[in-house]
């Protein structure tokens, strides 16, 4: 399904799972090299930018933890084709944050703001950023679901958090391992101005900025993340720990009990030795001095 928003002299085409034809349309419209044309029809599964004469191409993928609509994956793909007046996006999914760029760039008073100027340099700039933005987001609720679980563990509720935090760790690894793929950005600061204006450099290397803060929030979510664990995995096993002692006193105290019952209910008629009165004690003292040899030899390995 295509999308055609114009804004003056720029137009931004969005295409949602383009059919074989609509890319078609679009390699003859704008006389994009057939290769590039293929490369949107299946998914890309690394990062990519490519500079022409005439177009700009780039593959980016983005995560999708907690706000997505998709339920296959952890992240979304969208291809860029920026030429000097249009931008081609295309997709495989709804991603919010194109959704809401489309009514941002649909305003005819942005463009004479000046906001993004007639250049679709500027237009892939604000997209981009809006992107970010949107990552910045999963981030902090990430963020808050971590200071959640910090709660939780100290109201007592360590067990609960064991899967809850695996959960977001498996978020965080997902997360962190697609973003430090966006390095590629980094490559349209030294080539970007050869098909855009000078400023095209500088807007990107904002973008790059926002790139490393996002890493670095991550780096700390991750560390926190850490911490968490460790903290509950500790109070998790002091309570274990205070379970079995409160178990072993229930145990020790019984023992007694145990001890008696089951020496006035010894049969010895049938053992060695079985006629002679002091048979019981005999019995009794053999026990004893197992018990005390098994002490000693624990003392010795240093068992206890």
């Amino acid at each position: 399904m295509l999308k055609k928003y114009t804004n003056n002299s720029i137009t931004w085409i969005d295409a949602e799972n383009p059919t074989p034809e609509e890319i078609h349309d679009l390699m003859e419209q704008y006389d994009i090299n057939p290769d590039v044309a293929r490369e949107l029809q299946l998914p890309t599964y690394k990062e990519k930018v490519l500079l022409s004469k005439d177009y700009l191409y780039m593959v980016l993928h983005f995560p999708s933890i907690r706000h997505t609509h998709s339920h296959n994956s952890s992240e979304q793909e969208i291809d860029f084709i920026v030429g000097r007046d249009f931008i081609i996006t295309t997709r495989y999914e709804h991603i919010d944050a194109l959704e809401r760029f489309a009514k941002t760039f649909e305003m005819n008073n942005i463009l004479q703001n000046g906001l993004m100027k007639d250049d679709a340099g500027y237009v892939l700039y604000y997209l981009v950023k809006e992107l970010y933005k949107a990552m910045s987001d999963e981030v902090d609720s990430i963020n808050d679901i971590l200071k959640e679980i910090e709660r939780n563990i100290f109201k007592g509720m360590e067990k609960e958090m064991v899967t809850e935090i695996s959960h977001v760790n498996k978020d965080l690894i997902n997360f962190n391992n697609i973003i430090l793929t966006h390095e590629v950005i980094s490559s349209l600061i030294s080539s970007g101005g050869k098909l855009f204006d000078k400023n095209f450099t500088e807007n990107f290397a904002k973008i790059l900025n926002e790139y490393h803060r996002i890493i670095k929030v991550l780096k700390n979510s991750i560390d926190f993340l850490r911490e968490l664990r460790s903290t509950n995995d500790s109070l998790l096993s002091a309570k274990q720990n205070e379970t079995m002692k409160v178990l072993t006193v229930f145990a020790f105290i019984t023992i007694p009990f145990s001890i008696i019952t089951g020496y006035f209910q010894m049969n010895i008629e049938h053992i060695p030795f079985s006629q002679f009165h002091y048979t019981w004690f005999v019995v009794i003292g053999i026990e004893i001095v197992v018990s005390l040899s098994l002490f000693i030899f624990a003392k010795l390995k240093k068992w206890i």
